[in-house]
């Protein structure tokens, strides 16, 4: 058997050859001799063999901080992503559950996939030779992504969300880390040439729903995508959102039935100049609509403006990563159409940014963690329209389905040539293969390469290998190809109660050992001991008291390491001294720097690494920030997902005891209630989310909640104490109606303070929440069929 190294597979071998001839020049001008020693300070800085000297000085306490909340975001992230898959599956099988065409045998299925919401415990392989194998697919699977690329090209759609779990959020899980990071931009680069080079209509490029789409959408979920929304359109989506008493819609027949209401309303009938059963045209040719809507036209651009202005200043703000795929796009549309304008290129950059990731935030807010509950009806109308608006400026608008969006051209003539520049800028980004190149060598000189990853993501990834092997594995020598065979055959997938959580050491089974470290690099000895001086300097003053007499400037660096030499009581620092004293000495013979002028090569550039440190501290402290506001974001919305699995639980557990009771007979049940709620209580908590009540009136209106049967709610309206109207009897599956509507629409359903509230005042209703309504109304109290919903 070869012998295990993990010095292995290099760079070279992924999709993209990774060398110094193909990589793009940087855009700051640096000259070789900089770009090497960058290289070289990078490895130096992450090696294994540095860790030796701790530096305890307030930037590396504050690079801890910053490095534990990214840890703990690319953590909860995957949490939340597995408890959406979840919440997905089971909106579907409800909606089945709803309509009664589900048997007691599916019923039981989705019980027990709902058995399994607490964290998963540790476990291993049942011996070390599957620990080892599956330690060398993964370490292939991650090192070499061409091979994820390509199968993520044949995957159906019902299989991608399993296999982007592990891709995003275990293969290349550590969502802060260059290398992960970067290794799955080299995976997105050939997704997207396939595409390219596949797709002979150029304007189905990048549109249809495929799993290739629904990768990049989830890429932009990750925690670097989710702090730019967060930062960038937070703000202006919950000042909007306040503004729940601007209508907006500009669509003439809503408009028009929003004016029969009202003079309904009014007036108790429909004069004759409002006939109903009209066609958009006609409606649109009304006075009065033209009249309503012409400055809703005029509020609706201004809004947008606001939300294009702010996306646009955010420009530094975007992730790199966002910004690298864009930079993809185009360099990939000029490639297979020479002679497209920017225009054309500009359509596909923005069927990326705004269609896959600006606007699915700003239609669904509270998905995306920007709000904390569900806006109302006219700002969430608005949202749509402000999206449309910007979807426009990215493609080149039809109106044939909504041709009242006509109205709002001058707002593409206005900004179009900008959001162009904008798209354009968002490519103007620095290419990754060389410090990938660099990445990848000190991820081979580690000793602790591990994945954290599930039993059933090891056996699912190794099954959809298996399955698409004939397709991915052309050449039998080939190296994945070798290891699926010695794998044998996939094992089936454990019940989620036996899943298990491993620590999977990463190995190669090839061996290419790199004899010359600096050949390979294609750096020079003179380079590597500059570098390593450097960086041994810096450790050394950051780690000496900050009044140290040695640390004035201009530094004088014999003396710094004469004092690190013979410093009392620290072995490191000692360590550390005399090996800076024969750097000096080692770059002195080879005339790299000169005792004469003060090592002024090498000081100037301490010192000006020090200068570095110092700013960068700020930065450190300023993102830490932004990350701690990610990380509270994103736990709060596990609590939500966590939520709403307990509501399904809890609503298929009374339809399951009902079943059951039907066929032992009549069982002596408990009333529950009455639970008395405020009008002004149930607005307040979204679970109104509209009210046709004059604002006089709500004060003295409340709401009696009774449930006589588990899963059967009875409620009245009071009015200053008197009773004003009642519901019939609510059945499980009336008051379930409203959740194959929110199922169908993927929109949350209910948000966290109105289901503590629920929850809390109901006791034991049976948590069955999703859409209770009064079906019946008195004729004047002004709260619609469609008004109460939780």
């Amino acid at each position: 058997m070869p012998r295990l190294s993990r010095t292995s597979t290099s760079s070279s071998s992924s999709h993209v050859p990774i060398s110094r001839q193909n990589t793009v020049s940087s855009s700051d001008g640096r000259s070789a001799r900089q770009s090497k020693r960058y290289s070289t300070a990078l490895y130096l800085s992450m090696s294994a063999k540095e860790k030796d000297l701790e530096i305890e000085d307030d930037l590396a306490r504050a690079q801890k901080v910053q490095r534990d909340y990214k840890a703990k975001i690319s953590s909860q992230s995957k949490k939340n992503f597995v408890l959406e898959k979840d919440v997905r599956y089971l909106d579907s099988r409800i909606a089945l559950l709803i309509q009664n065409r589900m048997a007691l045998e599916e019923q039981n299925d989705v019980a027990n996939h709902l058995e399994d919401a607490a964290d998963l415990q540790e476990g291993f392989f049942p011996n070390d030779e599957k620990t080892q194998k599956y330690g060398n697919l993964l370490f292939l699977l991650q090192s070499e992504p061409r091979h994820i690329a390509h199968l993520c090209r044949l995957v159906t759609m019902t299989e991608i969300d399993s296999l982007l779990q592990t891709v995003m959020f275990t293969i290349y899980g550590n969502q802060y880390e260059s290398r992960e990071e970067h290794l799955l931009l080299t995976m997105f680069q050939s997704v997207l040439t396939y595409q390219f080079d596949n797709t002979p209509d150029y304007s189905s490029l990048l549109r249809a729903n495929t799993p290739v789409s629904r990768m990049m959408t989830t890429y932009t979920r990750r925690g670097p995508g989710q702090s730019y929304l967060k930062v960038v359109l937070q703000d202006k989506i919950n000042s909007l959102i306040e503004l729940k008493d601007v209508d907006l819609e500009i669509n003439p027949l809503k408009v028009y039935a929003s004016m029969i209401e009202k003079e309904e309303e009014n007036n108790g009938s429909v004069s004759n100049s409002l006939p109903r059963g009209v066609t958009a045209e006609e409606a649109a040719e009304n006075p009065r609509v033209q009249e309503i809507i012409a400055p809703r036209l005029i509020m609706l651009m201004k809004h947008a403006n606001l939300f294009l202005e702010t996306i646009i200043q955010g420009l530094d703000e975007t992730p790199y990563g966002i910004r690298w795929i864009c930079k993809q796009i185009r360099s990939l549309s000029k490639r297979k159409y020479p002679d497209a304008n920017d225009q054309t290129v500009c359509t596909l950059i923005g069927g990326f940014f705004f269609l896959r990731f600006i606007n699915p935030a700003i239609v669904t807010p509270r998905s995306y963690m920007l709000i904390d509950g569900q806006p109302a009806e006219n700002p969430r109308r608005t949202l749509t329209y402000i999206a449309k608006m910007l979807q426009n400026l990215a493609n080149k608008p039809s109106y044939a389905k909504e041709p009242y969006m006509s109205k709002l051209q001058p707002f593409i003539h206005q900004n179009k040539e900008r959001v162009n520049k904008f798209m354009l800028d968002l490519c103007e980004v620095q290419d990754f293969y060389e410090s990938l190149e660099m990445d990848n060598y000190v991820a081979l000189s580690k000793k602790d390469l591990e994945l954290s990853i599930t039993l059933n993501e090891v056996y699912a990834t190794h099954a959809l290998l298996e399955k698409h092997s004939a397709a991915l594995g052309k050449d039998d020598d080939s190296h994945l190809n070798v290891i699926l065979q010695e794998l044998g055959a996939a094992p089936a997938q454990l019940p989620r109660k036996e899943n298990r959580v491993i620590n999977l050491p990463l190995f190669s089974k090839w061996e290419h050992a790199i004899d010359d470290f600096t050949a390979a690099l294609d750096i020079t000895q003179e380079e590597v001991y500059f570098m390593e001086a450097k960086a041994t300097f810096v450790q050394i003053l950051r780690s000496l008291p900050p009044n140290s007499s040695v640390g004035r400037r201009p530094l004088r660096l014999d003396r710094v390491a004469e004092a690190a030499a013979t410093l009392k009581n620290d072995a490191v620092m000692v360590r550390k001294g005399i090996r800076s004293m024969e750097l000096l000495s080692q770059l002195q013979e080879l005339r790299v720097i000169d005792k004469s002028d003060g090592f002024s090569l090498l000081r100037d550039e301490v010192e000006s690494e020090l200068i570095h440190l110092g700013s960068l501290k700020e930065k450190v402290l300023e993102e830490t920030k932004k990350l701690e506001e990610v990380f509270r974001t994103i736990r709060d919305h596990n609590s939500y997902l966590v939520g709403q699995l307990e509501t399904y639980k809890s609503y298929l557990h009374n339809v399951r005891s009902q079943s059951e009771g039907k066929s032992r007979g009549k069982q002596k049940v408990q009333a529950l209630g009455p639970y008395k709620f405020t009008h002004q209580q149930l607005e307040k908590e979204g679970v109104i989310q509209r009210s046709n009540v004059p604002e006089n009136r709500r004060a003295n209106i409340f709401f009696n909640f009774n449930s006589p049967l588990p899963g059967t709610f009875v409620i009245s309206l009071h009015y200053k104490g008197e009773y004003i109207a009642y519901s019939n009897t609510i059945g499980v599956c009336e008051i379930a109606d409203g959740m194959t509507d929110r199922a169908k629409s993927r929109s949350p359903r209910i948000g966290p303070q109105a289901r503590r509230s629920s929850r809390d005042a109901k006791g034991q209703f049976g948590g069955a929440r999703s859409g209770i309504r009064p079906v019946q109304r008195n004729k004047g109290s002004g709260i619609t069929e469609q008004a109460l919903r939780t």
